[in-house]
């Protein structure tokens, strides 16, 4: 259990911030009142100056920051400055979008700017809001990648399943083709320099059949070459139509094409 000295330390520590908190509001409100006093005198500059140094105290509440950037806002106003209270108005709206002015009590220049700020501050999020739910999907770039290898653009693209599909068949096909090559110019070298009928037909038999494994392995090459390309355009090119109209052609159809 806490001890009888403790409760009391406790208990003066806790009266004393709450002491401090209302004496702290109490010197706010004076202020907000003096502001009103200055600027209602007709001392704009002053109000302007005195709620600036409401914005700098430490620990201000929200509230109290509404306050302090309205009563610069009607100053700069009153001084002939409109634009630079836009900003303290959009500075108040950022913070309370649903604060609204007394439009009885507030002046109409005042109140002009002021729903001037808040309708700009209204469009700009909305077509903010709007841009992020139907901004298009960009379609990836296509590189120098597509042209060099297949499946090398699918795997810079993170498509790791087709690109090691294509790039494993592209290696396949090209070097079984590059090896049958070597294999028949061999095979040819050996079936040139046969001298007996035998030998001959042996040797060109084994030099056909690499001649047919070469070009079975080339074209087998291309068509993962070709299927490659199909893929990578096909997941990275856009097609669009939109129709316009034209004053001087009439009704027209458009076809954009976007790698």
């Amino acid at each position: 259990m806490i001890s009888m000295k403790y409760q009391k330390h406790l208990f003066i520590l806790v009266f004393f911030l709450s002491e401090s908190a209302v004496a702290q509001s109490n010197i706010v409100d004076s202020t907000f009142r003096a502001i009103e006093l200055s600027f209602e005198a007709g001392s704009y500059i002053n109000a302007e100056l005195e709620a600036r140094r409401v914005l700098e105290l430490p620990g201000v509440i929200d509230s109290t920051r509404v306050l302090a950037e309205k009563w610069i806002a009607f100053s700069l106003i009153a001084q002939g400055k409109p634009l630079l209270a836009k900003d303290h108005f959009a500075a108040l709206l950022r913070i309370n979008p649903q604060f609204e002015l007394d439009p009885v009590l507030t002046s109409p220049k005042i109140l002009a700017v002021f729903n001037e700020t808040k309708t700009y501050q209204m469009v700009s999020l909305k077509s903010r809001d709007t841009s992020a739910v139907h901004r298009p999907r960009q379609a990836p770039a296509i590189s120098y990648r597509t042209v060099i290898f297949p499946g090398w653009e699918q795997l810079h693209t993170n498509r790791s399943t087709s690109g090691y599909l294509f790039l494993g068949g592209g290696i396949g096909t090209l070097g079984a083709g590059i090896v049958f090559e070597v294999l028949r110019s061999s095979a040819r070298t050996e079936y040139l320099s046969a001298t007996t009928s035998a030998a001959i037909e042996s040797k060109y038999s084994r030099h056909n059949k690499y001649y047919k494994a070469e070009i079975f392995a080339f074209s087998a090459f291309a068509v993962v070459y070709i299927a490659s390309e199909i893929d990578v355009f096909t997941n990275s090119a856009s097609l669009s139509f939109s129709p316009f109209l034209s004053s001087t052609a009439g009704n027209s159809l458009s076809l954009r094409i976007r790698f």
